[in-house]
Formats: C-alpha cells, sequence, structure tokens
C-alpha cells in the first residue's frame, strides 16, 4: 500500500479507472502511478477484454480483442486466426501463406471434412481475469468508503494477490453468480457460518475478502446461498471509522498511525434493512 503527500508526490500517484476504460469504466480514483501501469498491462487488460464480451449480447470467446496467433486445420499447426463474419455470424478461418513457412498450408491435408482447433487467447489469461475483478472490487470499496478500508492489515493477503497478479495466494475469493442477471459494482456483506465478510457484487461474480474478525480465509469457506448476501450503504468521512454488522466487525482500519491503532467512530448496521445504522463515537 503506498502512501502520498498531496503536492509533494504527485507525480507519484495518477487517476485510475475502477473498471477498465476499455470495457466502459467511467468512475476512477486515486492510484499509484506504477501500480496503475502494472494492471494496465495485466490484469486491466483481460479483464477489460473479459467485460467487453459478457457486455455483448452477441458476445462468445471469438469476439475477444486478443485473437490466438496459431490454429490447427486438419492436423497442422499454422499460423492463422479464426473470427466471426459480422454480415452473418459464419466461423471465418484465416491462414495467409507469407506468415507460414513454405508449404507449410499446402501440406494441410485436404478432403470433405475441416477440422480446426484452437485456443481462445482469453481463456489462457484466467487468472488475470480473476485478479481483475478483485483489483475493481478492491478499488469500489477504497473509492466508497476511502482509508478506513484501505488501512486494514486483513487485507495484505488481497494486496500481494494484486499486485503480484495472482489469484492462487489466497486473499479474496472470486464466486459466479448463479443469474442470468449482470449486476452494476455495489459493496455488502456476505454471512456464512455466522461469519460475516465484506464483499462486492461485481457484473456476474461476487468478490469476498477477509474478514477482520477472524473468520476462516474466504478460499476455505464454501459460499452459496445468495440469500446470504446483504448490500450497503457506507459513507466516506475524514475520520477514520470501523465498521460492524450484527455486533461482528467487517470494517477495521488497525494500520492506523498512532497507538493504539483505535479508529474514532463506529458505524452499526442492522441485518434488518428496516433499522436504521447507528453512528457511535470510540473511546480509549
Amino acid at each position: 500500500m503506498c502512501a502520498f503527500r498531496v503536492e509533494k508526490d504527485s507525480n507519484r500517484y495518477t487517476a485510475g479507472h475502477i473498471i477498465p476504460e476499455a470495457a466502459g469504466g467511467e468512475e476512477w480514483t486515486i492510484l499509484c502511478r506504477t501500480c496503475n501501469s502494472r494492471f494496465g498491462e495485466r490484469q486491466d487488460k483481460w479483464f477489460g477484454e473479459y467485460l467487453s464480451v459478457l457486455q455483448n449480447p452477441e458476445g462468445t470467446f471469438f469476439h475477444a480483442k486478443s485473437k490466438s496467433k496459431y490454429i490447427t486445420v486438419n492436423g497442422v499447426t499454422i499460423s492463422g486466426k479464426v473470427s466471426v463474419s459480422e454480415e452473418d455470424g459464419a466461423i471465418e478461418v484465416f491462414a495467409p501463406i507469407n506468415r507460414n513457412p513454405p508449404g507449410k498450408v499446402e501440406s494441410i491435408p485436404q478432403g470433405p471434412k475441416l477440422e480446426v482447433q484452437f485456443t481462445p487467447e482469453i481463456t489462457k489469461h484466467i487468472n488475470e481475469v480473476q485478479v481483475g475483478y478483485i483489483t475493481a472490487a478492491y478499488l469500489t470499496w477504497f473509492s466508497l468508503v476511502g482509508y478506513s478500508w484501505a488501512m486494514q492489515s486483513s487485507l495484505e493477503s488481497v494486496r500481494k494477490q494484486i499486485l503480484e497478479c495472482d489469484y492462487t495466494l489466497g486473499g479474496a475469493k472470486v464466486v459466479a453468480l448463479m443469474s442470468d442477471e449482470i449486476f452494476e459494482p455495489d459493496i455488502g456483506v456476505v454471512v456464512e457460518s455466522d461469519h460475516v465478510y465484506p464483499c462486492c457484487l461485481m457484473y456476474d461474480r461476487m468478490v469476498i475478502f477477509p474478514a477482520p474478525n477472524g473468520a476462516p480465509s474466504p478460499h476455505k469457506v464454501v459460499f452459496s446461498a445468495q440469500h446470504q448476501l446483504h448490500l450497503l450503504n457506507l459513507a466516506r468521512m475524514d475520520a477514520p471509522y470501523a465498521v460492524s454488522f450484527e455486533g461482528k466487525i467487517l470494517v477495521k482500519p488497525d494500520m492506523l498511525r498512532k497507538e493504539p491503532p483505535v479508529p474514532e467512530h463506529l458505524l452499526y448496521i442492522f441485518a434488518d434493512s428496516d433499522k436504521e445504522a447507528q453512528w457511535l463515537v470510540l473511546e480509549r
């Protein structure tokens, strides 16, 4: 996590899109310039391509921007590409003779049947897509809550996932939603086995973050019932604050530069949406 002085370090941070701009993202937040550049080359690129396909009613992996460079035709691997015709939706195979070794294209066995095999390029980058979901969900929380979200030691494993672009490191978990609906990004809490976890709805998936209350890692938990989800309406305050959901800590900024690291306020949220959340003042 990077810390900046607004005026002196202005060359070290920049505006970064929460959802990749290539996928229509308009909301942005402040990001470390180096991190923003790194995201653009890895998770943002592939997450953006995935969202572009997802948001296209007729979209398939054939429509992804990055195309496979090699295809296999009747058992012969050549340099070429497979695409979908915009006119009638037919699958087109392009095998340029001048981009292959002499005689390579001509060596393809001829016959009444043409068998084409290839791997869509985006399917080779599922890791980057998953980390893209996590990155966007983390930034969504940050944009809505501020540094009360970022100053949590419980999210160190998530930040490592994001910075190293490696979903297998643990940290946050991405769960596919069993729904045909595409959800706009929104933050909430998911309840499982009497534990509460911060989460974020993100289009066709839900990103579940580690909880600061000693709950098991999300990667070790099976989340199944969608009714466990409660959407939240949180505020960004100048003063650091904690969030409690039905008495269980959901947000705990324990990396504050003071001893002991106790936030000044607590927002107590009830599971019953008819009950208004309460602001409490914390004392040491």
